[in-house]
């Protein structure tokens, strides 16, 4: 699903020392707006980059995968997710064709490396039902398996201002947030961390999220206006995404033939001394190799 918010806000960017100037992105206007949402186009690009490159998306996501998977001797079901971190077990299907599955809604599970998942049952088996009713799933063999995840890092923006004191937030995408996890509010000069309120609870996951009220555990210490990015991913994979977004703004006119020429012709980069964005570049995608996909 192709992504429609960044995962580092124009605000937080400009936040970033940078030094570029981002007031000339968008040559036919001098609109302020104009420039902010061009920049957010960049940091929209470079966020769909950090997911090509990690071969996943970053942010959290619902996640349906099918396979067969070998039913070990202890009678346990063994899924491996393509997709992590795992934040949520939504739903396991298991049956010996696809057309007679039982389906395990909301079920207790052992995660092991954040990808392992195995469903557990009544004396470590699982119960069968559907036309082949033995009892438990046989040892030994494969079964088609659809496992229905919420994987990735929470990663949304306040669809709505939150005033100092107040005791909830609203966001415009409430994926991956989890009771009594902190999240980090990145308001310029207003940064502060919260956590969800343990009696929260969250709305079902779904591939059409709509903005959701978050309850807090303790009342906000700032005032914070829409847009700002609320967010659990971690601080290292955000900094590869504005790495990736400078180094494109450095880039010289689309008239050079170098990928990354000694050239300041671009208005982004007219009193930045250094050559190449190539660094910043290898420098992400070294950040990234953390997170990408394990297959």
């Amino acid at each position: 699903m192709a992504l429609t918010t960044p995962y580092v806000s124009a605000a937080a960017f400009k936040a970033h020392p940078t030094y570029l100037d981002t007031d000339g992105l968008n040559l036919g206007t001098d609109d302020p707006d104009a420039q902010t949402a061009e920049l957010t186009n960049r940091l929209l690009a470079a966020s769909e980059w950090a997911d090509d490159e990690c071969d996943q998306p970053l942010g959290a996501h619902l996640w349906v995968q099918n396979e067969r998977v070998f039913v070990g001797r202890d009678g346990r079901l063994k899924v491996h997710s393509d997709h992590g971190p795992i934040i949520q077990v939504v739903e396991v299907a298991y049956g010996f064709t696809p057309e007679t599955m039982t389906t395990l809604s909301n079920p207790t599970v052992w995660t092991e490396q954040n990808n392992l998942i195995v469903p557990m049952g009544t004396n470590g088996t699982m119960a069968w039902s559907g036309s082949l009713q033995f009892g438990s799933v046989a040892t030994g063999g494969d079964i088609y398996t659809q496992s229905t995840l919420v994987a990735g890092y929470a990663a949304t923006v306040l669809d709505d201002g939150a005033e100092k004191n107040g005791t909830s937030v609203t966001v415009l995408d409430p994926t991956g947030i989890t009771p009594g996890v902190r999240y980090r509010i990145w308001d310029p000069g207003a940064e502060e961390s919260v956590i969800v309120d343990p009696a929260w609870t969250p709305p079902p996951p779904s591939p059409t999220p709509v903005p959701t009220s978050v309850d807090l555990l303790t009342p906000l210490r700032y005032d914070h206006e829409a847009g700002h990015d609320v967010s659990g991913m971690p601080a290292s994979a955000r900094l590869a995404i504005v790495q990736h977004t400078i180094s494109q703004l450095m880039r010289p006119a689309s008239t050079a033939e170098d990928e990354y020429p000694d050239n300041a012709t671009s208005s982004t980069r007219s009193e930045d001394s250094r050559p190449k964005g190539m660094g910043l570049l290898t420098e992400a995608r070294r950040t990234l190799a953390n997170y990408r996909r394990d297959r």
